[in-house]
């Protein structure tokens, strides 16, 4: 394989002398959402050890059919219980592939977490020795992805966001814990921090395309001089 990949998940399993690796990498950073439209390639590595006769790996298809559908599958076939199935014979390590397209319409908010199980038949008609199914890394589906907001300010301090993000509108805002928050017509957010408060706050405003798609941004406000104890975030003015 070639270009970057990204580890997801790695399963095991044995039986005796007998044992099967199975990881799971995509063309996709986990860190980052999916957009609706987009295609990741998924890799299954099936690496056996002992020299069984089968060393099967699956991938379990409820975990990856919610807002996305499976195709172009190399290597690898779906069984009919939705299980997308590869097998090695011995000590050959074999590579299958599929392709993982999110729908344009109707995913967004979709989880796509891919569940794998290694099992291992020593001999031709064994009962298959298997791993329960493991989940790590995936995906979660968003149309827009609004990075968090980082807001250093002195108590009593006033700062203005503005109505727009980009092509996206402010139409919501949570409400502080501790400061003030205020709307203004346009939609721009206005927040105070507390006069006697040193700590943290937050809230969150959603925002909307044109055609009504909501995103959500986080926003962490760092009110005054929290001295040797600054918390897990940096103090970063936004």
């Amino acid at each position: 394989m070639s270009g970057n990949w990204f580890p997801l998940v790695r399963a095991w399993a044995s039986q005796g002398p007998y044992t099967g690796v199975l990881d799971l990498l995509s063309t996709a950073d986990p860190s980052y959402p999916l957009a609706p439209g987009a295609q990741v390639q998924l890799a299954m590595t099936v690496t056996p050890s002992g020299g069984a006769f089968r060393t099967y790996g699956y991938i379990l298809g409820e975990s990856l059919e919610d807002g996305v559908v499976v195709e172009d599958l190399q290597g690898m076939r779906k069984l009919p219980n939705g299980r997308y199935a590869a097998l090695a014979s011995g000590d050959e390590p074999v590579t299958a592939t599929c392709v993982v397209r999110v729908l344009d319409e109707g995913s967004d908010g979709a989880v796509v977490v891919p569940r794998v199980v290694v099992g291992i038949m020593p001999f031709q008609g064994d009962k298959l020795s298997s791993s329960s199914g493991i989940e790590d890394k995936g995906y979660y589906v968003r149309r827009h992805s609004i990075p968090a907001r980082l807001l250093n300010l002195r108590p009593g301090e006033v700062v203005g966001l503005p109505a727009r993000n980009g092509g996206l509108r402010v139409t919501g805002v949570t409400i502080a814990r501790y400061g003030m928050l205020g709307c203004s017509p346009d939609g721009a957010v206005t927040y105070q921090a507390p006069h006697s408060f040193h700590g943290y706050d937050r809230f969150v405003c959603t925002y909307e395309d044109q055609d009504g798609h909501a995103a959500e941004g986080h926003v962490v406000v760092r009110v005054g001089d929290l001295g040797g104890s600054p918390g897990a975030l940096g103090a970063v003015r936004g």
